[in-house]
């Protein structure tokens, strides 16, 4: 679908990060340490790594561990996410524009919410600790209704909680997964070009509505008609 489209949207839902806000400091500093409790060598460079943030605690565990056996792997990844939990908010911050575009929806009265695949007990203290997301009309995490995205159950079910119409709702998110997920559950659709865009990713394959290189262009595509919200 081309950037330009004209399509009306009535509330939006966003990805947490690689979207709202950049945990990726914060996440590959605890991968950083607990390859060090391994005794794992590693020049983990944050530039290099910060665009497969997006793909999970999984994969990140994967590829300083060389694929290790199923059972180890799940125990790896706990220990990641434990060292994880206890820094977080040390380095994560909202992507610059970010703030802008979440006071252009609240000027607007345009609902909002965010729909992630982070755990709810690491994705609910960050977003208490952001001042600038007190406005979030919902947080949705994976573990919360039981699968992750791209599985359109926790956009339907953001929808549904909000009361608002997944017809013309907006889902913006860094990943393909995000852009399958909204387009089963049959929403508009816009990447986050920002966010953690891996080399090999295609997002002009991804078939999104929009594609955005920054969030003020986002809220320079948004014209407000009576009440009609249009995006071009």
């Amino acid at each position: 679908m081309a950037e330009n489209i004209e399509n009306k949207y009535h509330a939006v839902l966003f990805d947490l990060d690689g979207t709202l806000i950049d945990t990726a400091v914060d996440m590959i500093y605890a991968l950083a340490t607990l390859a060090d409790n391994h005794s794992i060598k590693h020049s983990l460079n944050v530039a290099e790594y910060r665009q497969y943030i997006s793909q999970g605690a999984v994969a990140l565990v994967q590829s300083v561990f060389n694929n290790p056996p199923p059972k180890e792997l799940k125990l790896l990844r706990s220990e990641y996410l434990e060292i994880y939990q206890r820094q977080l908010n040390t380095h994560s911050q909202l992507f610059e524009g970010v703030a802008a575009l979440i006071n252009h929806l609240d000027e607007h009265e345009t609902p909002w919410g965010i729909v992630t695949n982070k755990p709810s007990w690491l994705a609910q203290p960050i977003v208490a600790n952001t001042p600038e997301l007190i406005n979030a009309k919902i947080l949705v995490c994976a573990d919360e209704v039981g699968v992750a995205k791209p599985d359109p159950k926790p956009l339907i079910h953001a929808a549904q909680a909000m009361n608002i119409q997944v017809a013309t709702t907006l889902y913006l998110g860094d990943a393909q997964s995000d852009i399958d997920a909204a387009h089963a559950a049959g929403m508009l659709s816009a990447i986050a070009m920002w966010g953690y865009l891996a080399p090999e990713d295609k997002p002009e394959e991804w078939l999104a509505h929009h594609r955005f290189s920054h969030p003020e262009l986002m809220i320079k595509s948004m014209h407000w008609n009576g009440g009609t919200r249009q995006t071009h």
